[in-house]
């Protein structure tokens, strides 16, 4: 059986056992944790944005979006995203609905990006532009990775603010 034809019991006991002998759920509060940590400094740091709940997700993202009033009046937003399977922090320039993505992504295919690139849209791709923050990530030092992710937050953001600002 591959996993997608195994059966869900089967899959849950693989997850239950996986659990119990593994570090799963340190690691996952790890990771809440981190996301947590930054949600509560961007706050502080940047009062006047719109910022979301935790999402915790199904283990495969859990991210946190915020949204400077720049980039709300166009319904686009920034979410600090972890991805699971690949085990990376990625920044994406996000909108509040697919209408919103399509237009925000044709209209940037004519501004030059730098180091950004579009996302290719498809069903599932959440993001109109992702970028992958670098490895290795400093668990063990929390502030030290918050640090590292507030900074690259706040230059993503400013980018992104800049490059929509005709859009």
């Amino acid at each position: 059986m591959t996993p997608e034809t195994d059966s869900l019991s089967s899959c849950i006991e693989e997850y239950t056992n996986a659990v119990a002998r593994l570090r799963l759920p340190r690691a996952y509060r790890g990771i809440l944790s981190a996301l947590g940590q930054f949600q509560t400094s961007w706050k502080s740091a940047h009062a006047s944005d719109a910022i979301g709940a935790l999402y915790q997700g199904y283990m495969d993202m859990s991210f946190v979006a915020f949204a400077p009033a720049e980039l709300a009046e166009k319904r686009l937003k920034i979410s600090l995203v972890f991805l699971h399977p690949t085990g990376e922090f990625s920044l994406w320039l996000a909108a509040g609905n697919r209408e919103i993505q399509k237009r925000v992504s044709a209209a940037l295919k004519s501004v030059p990006l730098g180091q950004y690139s579009l996302s290719v849209l498809e069903p599932g791709v959440d993001a109109i532009i992702a970028y992958d923050l670098p490895k290795p990530y400093a668990f063990d030092e929390p502030e030290t990775l918050n640090r590292v992710l507030i900074a690259s937050a706040e230059r993503f953001t400013r980018d992104m603010i800049s490059l929509t600002k005709n859009i």
